[in-house]
This record gives structure tokens, C-alpha cells and sequence, in this order.
């Protein structure tokens, strides 16, 4: 061994290692400053690293095997000790070494000052684009949301620049009218506030549109158009504004030669905002892709109105649907963010989340500012990576603190992981920020329910199911689902047959209506209900074989019904899906306490309990407590 250190010394092996990995970690750092500075893929760096490991043994074995003499490079075993010039060389590499050193110590000081404030100043500069477009309103001061999708078409032309950062489009629906614009902007993060007011004039319209900047407390910019109901219009808008902040011009993108096939989408637009399952907004999109087959912006517009439908519906002939119309608009008009986002939700709503992922990104590297597309790339890892979720929803909420999708994701992601607490809290800022909103609140009430406050979660529920606004059964569902755990199954079976008689293609909610009617009539009264649940949960996995909720509900009405084989099956899926979810174990511990398997029912009761399963729901639950759980001596660890 000593004679072989001693052979490696002679060599300048140790020497040429040595310099090898001193110039590899300078190359790295140089790397890295360009590749972020040109906005290199991740990929870049991984084959960059990968190449100087591999380099590091071929190094080793040419130092080894080679010697540099004054006639060249030789064979070691070739070169007669008198030729060898080995020290003379050692030398040299001591100087290359040191050399390598300097400039690395050098790279590191301008990296850590000159650099890292350029990156501040462009980081502020890039502050200096940041607007926030406000809907647009009639000269009488009256609200007319048709001219409101007017400031969000020019916000849509805006996001394809990616020196615009704009406020969510939730964050500004979300301001208070009375609000001064410079409380307005604080709220939002923003510098500037685009304005509008539309007069309408016999048979005609204007529109005088007004940049303030808070800065100087002044309108920076202020112009006036003629035929509003224009995509012209709206383009040269977005252009002039680019040019009053100094931004670069946009790419025109297609315009839809049939004026009245783009009046149709702005109303179909005015219905989506107040409804996003608005029968009439279909209609319109419909018609306005009939006057013009390769209007891009409808296209995927009504592929987005159909992947929402698709979510309460389940009808696969929707989403086949929505998929044709998503690949048409992207072949039309690929650098359209709101094309982009449409593919992102049909590949996400159909579990295909590495083309999810793909879709947002490509929004994302149109506009690396765009926070709705943040929020949505975010959610595509609540299953797989819910740590790095959470990091980048947290950091969108700290960036913007005004828009009401982040905390909702975030409440959701708390809300799969068990941490009912946690999601409760985020919720309620959803609800502060949008206090008119029946959806946000019903998202309150499951979090409520789910983390055992059944009092609050009920008064909350039957204040909104006497408002008889909601158009879903969501409403019902949740009501009953309280009332079950009181105990009062007549009381959860009726409403729970409201709920599946306005959703009837809803899994979950016959399997709802089939656990009261079992604990109510019996397991016989509740077969032919749970029969029609795995029939629709069937038909759903057909297009989404990974949906988690769906996969449960079939587990347990498998089991309910007593086909013990399907049930392993689908308990298998469930637990390869999500394991360390509380929600699996307690539905796999009513599954095995309707199959008389009641050590197994506890022990996964007291799994779910230990992962963060509220204890109030597992004492009120039926089954649990046929199972003889008590819980009182488990060590909640979540």
C-alpha cells in the first residue's frame, strides 16, 4: 500500500485529481450563473454534473497510465527514469491549482456583490410592471359585466408579456368598490392600476382607459377607443399600455375576422363570471365557434367550461369533448396563456399530471409572473410532493396576499394531508377576502366538519341551504353528513337523496345515501344504492384510474355488498394511491367493520387516528363504533 501512495505521488496523480475537481467546482459556478441567467431547464445542470463525475476516473486513469515528458506524452512504463519529468511538472500543476483558486475567489466575490445586485436591480425593475387591471364600468357608475370582460381580455393579451406581472384575476374581484387606488394597489402588490369607464353613445360605445401609477400618485396614461366590442380594440389597448410603462411589444396574436363571433364570446365570458356552469355561456361559446371554427380564445374557453362541468358531471363525453377543443385552440394559437392553462386542467383533471405540469410550464415560460398559473402548477404536486406544494403556495401568498385560489389551495392540501385545524384557518382568509362567496364557505363547512366542530359547521350550512342559492348538492351532502354523525339517519337520508337528485353521477353520494339507508333500514334497503355507486364509480376510473376519492368509494361499497375479492382489489389501489392519507385508513376501517373483520376495523381505525383523523368523527361513526374502537389509549403523532 505504501508503495503504491508512493507510485501516485511520483505520477502527479493526486496532483491532476486535484485540479480536475478545483476546475470542475469553478466550472459549475460559472455554470450556474449563466444557465440561470439565460433560464436553462433544470436538466442543464443535472448533465453538467453528471459529465464531471464521470470525467473524475477518466482523469484518475490518464494520470496514471501517462506521463508528459520534454519529447510528449508517453506510457508511464515506456518513460526510462532518467527521462522522467514528473517534479517539474508536480510544479506546474501546483501552480494550476492555485491559479484556478484565484479566479474562483474572484468569482465568488463578483457572484456574491456585482451580480447578485444586478439580479436586485432587475428584480426591482421587474417590480416596475406590476398592474393591476380593474373590471371596466359605464359612465352612470353602474357595474356592466360585458364591458368588465373587457379588462379581463386586455389582462389576457398582457400575460403573454413576460415583463407584466399581473394580480390574480381572484385577487382584484376580490377588492372592496369604496377602496382608494392607492389602497388598492397595497392590497394587491402592485405599482400601477389600469381603469376604465365605458360611455355608451346611441348606437355606439367609447372607452377611456387610465394608468395610475402610485409612485407619483398620478395617471401616467390616459386614452380613449372607439368600437369597444373589437378585438382591435382591445390589442391596441394592451399595446399602447406596454409602451406608457416601456415594455416590449407584444406579438399580435390571431384575430378573429368575425366581429360578431367575438361579441358572442365577451357575453358568453359575462355569463362564466357570475356562473361557471352557465347553460347560456355554452350556448354563446358554441356560436361564436360556429361563425368562426378557429377562434382560438372560445375554443378553449369552452374546453375550460367543459372540464368543469366534467367535474361535477363525470360524463366522459364531456371531457372527450374538452380534449378535441383543447387541441384545436393550442394548434391555433400556442402562445396564448389561456390556451395553455385549458390543457394544464384537462391533463389534470384527468390524472395526467407530467403533461399537467408540461402545459403550465409552457404558460409559465410565456409569463414566468403569472400567479394563476403559479397556484396551478403548485397543486400538481399536492399528491406526490405536498412539502414542495406547500413551500410554493406560501410563497405565492406571500407575494400576493389578495388572491383567495392560493389560501383555497393551500386549505386543500391541508385538507387531503388530515390537517383540518390548519385548513380551517386557511379557509377562513378565503372567506375574509370573499365574504359574498357560497363556495368558499362551503369549503369552510367541510373543513369545520372534518375537524369534529359539527355545531358551527351545522349553522354555517343551514344558513346557506336556506338561502337556496346552491345549484350542486354539496350543501345537502355536508348537512347530512352532520346529521349522520348526531346519529339522526332519517334526517341524513333525505337529504342526502336531495343531494344525488341534483348530482345524480356522483359515486360519493350514493355511497352517502347507502350508509345512512344501512344504518336506517339495513344493509339489504342499501344494495341496490351502492350497486348504482359502483356503476358510476366504475365509469369515472375509466378516464381517471387514479382518482382517490372515487377509488374509495367503490372499496367500500365493494365490501358493503360482501365481494370480498373486489374489495382487496380495490384496497390495494387505494393504499398504493395514498397510504399515508387518514381518509384511507378510515374508510378501509368502515369497509372491514361492514365485512365482520373487527380487530382489523380498530387497528386502522387507530392508524387513521394516528395520521391525523379527527377523534370526534371516529366516536360518531356507526361503523367505528361497532368495531369495539375506543381510542383511549392511542398516541395521536401527527
Amino acid at each position: 500500500m505504501q508503495h503504491l501512495i508512493e507510485e501516485l505521488k511520483r505520477r502527479n496523480v493526486f496532483r491532476a485529481c486535484a485540479a480536475y475537481m478545483v476546475l470542475a467546482w469553478l466550472f459549475v459556478q460559472v455554470a450556474d450563473i449563466l444557465l440561470d441567467a439565460f433560464e436553462a431547464p433544470p436538466w442543464a445542470m443535472r448533465t453538467i454534473l453528471v459529465a464531471i463525475a464521470l470525467g473524475f476516473p477518466i482523469t484518475f486513469f490518464l494520470a496514471w497510465a501517462f506521463e508528459i515528458t520534454a519529447t510528449g506524452v508517453k506510457r508511464t512504463e515506456d518513460v526510462a527514469p532518467g527521462d522522467s519529468i514528473t517534479p517539474q511538472t508536480g510544479r506546474k500543476l501546483n501552480f494550476v491549482v492555485i491559479g484556478i483558486l484565484a479566479v474562483a475567489v474572484a468569482l465568488f466575490a463578483i457572484d456574491k456583490f456585482a451580480w447578485r445586485q444586478f439580479e436586485s436591480d432587475r428584480g426591482n425593475a421587474s417590480n416596475d410592471y406590476a398592474i393591476a387591471i380593474l373590471p371596466f364600468h359605464l359612465d352612470s357608475g353602474a357595474n356592466t359585466p360585458l364591458f368588465g370582460q373587457l379588462s379581463d381580455e386586455i389582462a389576457q393579451l398582457l400575460r403573454r408579456s413576460d415583463k407584466v406581472r399581473l394580480a390574480s384575476q381572484d385577487a382584484v374581484l376580490a377588492v372592496v368598490d369604496d377602496e382608494s387606488l392607492a389602497d388598492v394597489a397595497a392590497r394587491l402588490g402592485v405599482r400601477y392600476i389600469l381603469v376604465g369607464v365605458v360611455s355608451l353613445d346611441g348606437d355606439g360605445s367609447r372607452l377611456s382607459v387610465s394608468l395610475f401609477d402610485t409612485e407619483t400618485d398620478s395617471d401616467i396614461w390616459t386614452t380613449d377607443y372607439e368600437d369597444t366590442i373589437s378585438q382591435q380594440m382591445s390589442y391596441k389597448a394592451a399595446q399602447d399600455l406596454l409602451a406608457a410603462i416601456g415594455a416590449t411589444p407584444l406579438a399580435t396574436p390571431p384575430i378573429t375576422p368575425d366581429a360578431r363571433a367575438y361579441e358572442l364570446y365577451l357575453k358568453a365570458r359575462q355569463h362564466l363570471a357570475v356562473d361557471r356552469q352557465s347553460e347560456e355561456a355554452e350556448g354563446l361559446l358554441r356560436d361564436a365557434i360556429s361563425l368562426d371554427p378557429r377562434f382560438a380564445g372560445a375554443l378553449a374557453g369552452l374546453c375550460s367550461f367543459l372540464v368543469d362541468r366534467y367535474r361535477v358531471s363525470s360524463a366522459p363525453q364531456d371531457f372527450e369533448e374538452a380534449e378535441r377543443l383543447c387541441y384545436r385552440a393550442w394548434r391555433i394559437d400556442s402562445n396564448s396563456i389561456e390556451v395553455q392553462h385549458a390543457m394544464g386542467d384537462l391533463y389534470f383533471e384527468s390524472g395526467q399530471l407530467e403533461k399537467a405540469r408540461e402545459s403550465f410550464a409552457a404558460a409559465l415560460a410565456i409569463n414566468p409572473n403569472d400567479f394563476d398559473t403559479e397556484v396551478a402548477l403548485a397543486e400538481t404536486y399536492h399528491e406526490e410532493n405536498p412539502a414542495l406544494a406547500e413551500n410554493l403556495l406560501k410563497k405565492i401568498i406571500q407575494q400576493q396576499p389578495g388572491s383567495p385560489s392560493a389560501y383555497m389551495s393551500l386549505q386543500y392540501l391541508y385538507f387531503k394531508q388530515g390537517r383540518y385545524a390548519e385548513a380551517v384557518e386557511q379557509q377562513r382568509w378565503t372567506v375574509r377576502l370573499l365574504p359574498d362567496d357560497e363556495g368558499a364557505k362551503f369549503r369552510l363547512s367541510s373543513d369545520l366538519l372534518l375537524a369534529g366542530m359539527f355545531s358551527e359547521a351545522k349553522d354555517l350550512l343551514t344558513g346557506m341551504l336556506a338561502s337556496k342559492s346552491p345549484k350542486s348538492g354539496d350543501i345537502e351532502n355536508n348537512l347530512a353528513t352532520v346529521l349522520f354523525f348526531e346519529g339522526d339517519y332519517a334526517g341524513a337520508a333525505k337529504l342526502y337523496q336531495a343531494a344525488v337528485e341534483r348530482e345524480p353521477r356522483d359515486p360519493s353520494l350514493y355511497r352517502n345515501l347507502a350508509d345512512a339507508i344501512w344504518h336506517l333500514e339495513g344493509k339489504d334497503a342499501a344494495r341496490p344504492i351502492l350497486l348504482t355507486a359502483i356503476e358510476l364509480a366504475e365509469s369515472q376510473l375509466a378516464v381517471n384510474p387514479d382518482d382517490y376519492a372515487v377509488v374509495s368509494t367503490l372499496m367500500v361499497a365493494y365490501a358493503s355488498i360482501g365481494e370480498l375479492a373486489n374489495f382487496q382489489m380495490t384496497e390495494k389501489r387505494l393504499r398504493d394511491l395514498a397510504d399515508g392519507d387518514p381518509q384511507t385508513h378510515y374508510d378501509i376501517a368502515v369497509a372491514t367493520s361492514r365485512l365482520g373483520n373487527l380487530e382489523r376495523a380498530r387497528s386502522h381505525a387507530e392508524i387513521a387516528l394516528q395520521l391525523g383523523y379527527p377523534i370526534e368523527l371516529l366516536r360518531a361513526d356507526p361503523d367505528i363504533a361497532a368495531s369495539g374502537a375506543t381510542f383511549d389509549s392511542v398516541a395521536i403523532v401527527h
